[in-house]
């Protein structure tokens, strides 16, 4: 109900969803471009003119009780930092790679330098994890999804291998995930940098 109120709202105010992610809503603000990303009731403005980000902003307030928090620095796991006068934005998740190293049990394992070895070659057949064990694979599985899709794309290609195992993981796929967030913690501090060009940098 709430996605469909908020969506009312935004349509009304010249906002359409994207065709690649529903949850991506552009329009025309003041002349300009502007974005309204919605993730439950958290939203993020962005345009090239601060004026349409303040009527996008002005618009919703008026519909919401909400509050401006004003310019991110953390959102969905990701810790946000922009460097105005340099046009830098970069994007970082240690902490979460922390805390999943914590929970999972990791914290005194040895970093690797690959995600996932040349040589791996994972296969359905194996051992199966008993139900408990599974599902601790599918928390890590699902966690290093997020990772990979928000700031670590060096991890995608053995989290979508992994991907294929969720459903039936054996002794193998559980020491393969795991060997991810070994890597994950030697490489903590990488990070996504975008320069005001909008160019992959790192």
């Amino acid at each position: 109900m709430w996605q469909k109120k908020i969506q009312s709202v935004l349509l009304a105010g010249g906002f359409w969803p994207a065709n690649a992610d529903p949850c991506l809503f552009i329009g025309t603000v003041v002349g300009v471009v502007c974005y309204l990303l919605v993730y439950v009731d958290d939203i993020i403005a962005a345009s090239k003119s601060a004026a349409a980000v303040d009527a996008a902003k002005a618009g919703i307030l008026k519909s919401f009780k909400a509050r401006d928090m004003g310019s991110p620095s953390y959102f969905l796991c990701m810790h946000i930092n922009r460097d105005t006068k340099k046009g830098v934005l970069q994007l970082r998740q240690r902490h979460y790679v922390v805390s999943l190293l914590e929970r999972f049990g990791l914290t005194e394992d040895n970093p690797v330098r690959l995600p996932m070895g040349a040589g791996v070659r994972l296969q359905k057949e194996g051992d199966l994890l008993p139900d408990n064990a599974k599902v601790v694979y599918q928390e890590m599985h699902g966690a290093l999804l997020l990772l990979a899709m928000c700031t670590r794309p060096d991890i995608t290609f053995a989290v979508g291998r992994l991907s294929r195992y969720a459903a039936a993981p054996t002794t193998a796929h559980l020491a393969a995930v795991r060997t991810v967030l070994r890597y994950l913690k030697g490489t903590k501090e990488l990070e996504l940098e975008y320069d005001k060009d909008a160019q992959f940098r790192r």
